[in-house]
């Protein structure tokens, strides 16, 4: 059975990006810091003399009271601000698309010293911006990971298929030569029977039957006569 072969590739595929971390990155913990920073500049600017200068009046004659409500209403907003943004986060998926960034920026920099590593001092051409790419290029880009995954798929499952034609074949040989066997052997009981057969029709073996009957007919007849009464 043929094996399959291997589409041809006009370039090497890029290697697969590992997993994206969960836990925030440089990108998405610096995105959280900067809330952080910009929520408590933006509560302090809500000081006790900044929130006093709003209601004079509850200022002068109960200010435990006009601070505690500033406190909660600093309290309140700073709770919904951040749960706010958390939600905004998760349904986003935030953190997974700023380390995909990252690694994306990442990669990029460790290709580019690979490459400056091995011109070895020379002169490193710029990549081809991806916007100038024929569209068979971007095409093939996109369908030969695709591709070498289904023929690595379609060979794994080609060789379990001959594997198992290889044992079904052995077992169907080893079975065969039981059934050759076996007709041999019946063949062999069946000329041994043929030549029993013969040797029966043969006339020494009818001569001895015939006397062996006449000796029986005289024992017969001599036993009904001891068995008969005397003087019938």
């Amino acid at each position: 059975m043929p094996s399959a072969t291997k589409p041809e590739s006009r370039s090497p595929s890029p290697t697969p990006a590992p997993p994206i971390a969960d836990a925030p990155g440089v990108r998405a913990q610096g995105l959280i810091n900067v809330f952080n920073q910009a929520v408590k500049a933006s509560l302090d600017k809500c000081s006790p003399d900044s929130f006093a200068s709003c209601f004079p009046t509850t200022a002068q004659y109960g200010p435990e009271i006009l601070d505690d409500i500033r406190r909660q209403l600093v309290d309140q907003l700073d709770r919904t601000w951040k749960a706010n943004f958390e939600t905004v986060m998760q349904q986003k998926d935030v953190v997974k698309s700023l380390n995909a960034l990252d690694q994306s920026i990442e990669d990029a920099r460790l290709r580019r010293r690979r490459v400056e590593a091995s011109a070895n001092g020379g002169t490193v051409d710029a990549p081809v911006p991806p916007h100038t790419l024929s569209p068979n290029t971007i095409r093939l880009a996109h369908l030969m990971p695709f591709l070498e995954e289904q023929t690595t798929e379609f060979n794994s499952k080609l060789s379990a298929t001959q594997a198992a034609n290889s044992d079904l074949l052995s077992t169907v040989t080893s079975q065969r030569a039981e059934i050759e066997a076996l007709v041999n052997g019946l063949e062999n009981v069946i000329h041994d029977l043929e030549n029993s057969a013969q040797m029966m029709g043969q006339e020494d073996v009818q001569g001895l039957s015939k006397e062996i009957k006449e000796l029986e007919t005289e024992m017969k007849k001599r036993t009904w006569s001891n068995a008969l009464p005397q003087g019938l």
